[in-house]
């Protein structure tokens, strides 16, 4: 898609060469949104391609992931054995879109785009990552995944104010996984997924839900649920009203799909 109405684009090094932004402005990361459809409200692209944030680090607190990280780099790390949620990870990569957009698209730019569907935000919140945010001024900050995104195409992000890493934690990253997408075609937009993890030390569950709602929500349980207990808690958090509404699916159909996906995922 060409964008005819962006005026200037530019390349900065760092951070520390954009001081003046303005409206119209916008991070430019893998693209592969921001040219899939019009602009008409950018004029400038400020492109992060050179500040080298593509990084996966591995220590012994845990893992982090550089927000300018292409989404394939985490299909072909070696990462250790015993990190099995990683499994999770890959997943949100292989039920995005094809090789093209995988080789291209950047993990960051699928959690700022905060759009329901994203595949990355209900791994995130799942495995309790942390978000730091470089500010145009100021120090940087943490936040939380679940504190995010809070709509559709709303995040906590100030104009000018960028994701830079995200951080998860050891011991998260070895809990069992197990991710449910559904959508009404196999290269289109989820209508609900779901995405559970199991501690088999503690026996707690968790469910991240979202594609079904505008922003994702966690739903934990002492044990493995039965489908009752699954059917309760998920209308206690998720009222049918907060469900999206719209000529996709039904809030209906979304609520009932989703207690399904939630039943399903409990395979590990």
């Amino acid at each position: 898609m060409d964008l005819p109405n962006i005026e200037t684009y530019l390349t900065p090094q760092n951070l520390a060469e954009i001081t003046n932004w303005q409206p119209g402005w916008t991070w430019l990361a893998g693209g592969t949104w921001l040219f899939s459809e019009p602009q008409p409200e950018i004029t400038t692209l400020v492109d992060l391609q050179n500040f080298g944030w593509s990084e996966i680090e591995i220590n012994s607190e845990g893992l982090t992931i550089g927000a300018t990280c292409i989404m394939s780099q985490l299909l072909n790390y070696n990462f250790p054995e015993n990190w099995t949620a990683v499994k999770a990870l890959k997943s949100a990569v292989n039920q995005l879109a094809s090789f093209k957009i995988q080789n291209v698209a950047t993990v960051g730019g699928n959690l700022c785009l905060g759009i329901p569907a994203g595949t990355f935000a209900p791994v995130m919140i799942l495995l309790d990552a942390k978000y730091q945010i470089l500010p145009l001024s100021g120090e940087p900050y943490w936040i939380s995944a679940l504190e995010f995104q809070t709509g559709i195409k709303q995040t906590i992000l100030k104009p000018g104010e960028v994701l830079r890493k995200i951080y998860i934690p050891k011991e998260n990253l070895e809990l069992q996984v197990n991710y449910q997408r559904i959508c009404l075609a196999s290269a289109g937009l989820a209508i609900s997924i779901v995405v559970t993890a199991y501690n088999p030390n503690t026996q707690i569950v968790k469910f991240a839900i979202s594609g079904c709602i505008p922003s994702p929500k966690l739903i934990e349980f002492a044990q493995i649920p039965s489908q009752t207990e699954i059917t309760q808690k998920l209308n206690e958090t998720i009222p049918l009203t907060n469900y999206l509404n719209d000529t996709t699916a039904s809030n209906t159909y979304r609520q009932h799909i989703t207690q399904i996906l939630m039943k399903r995922s409990l395979k590990f």
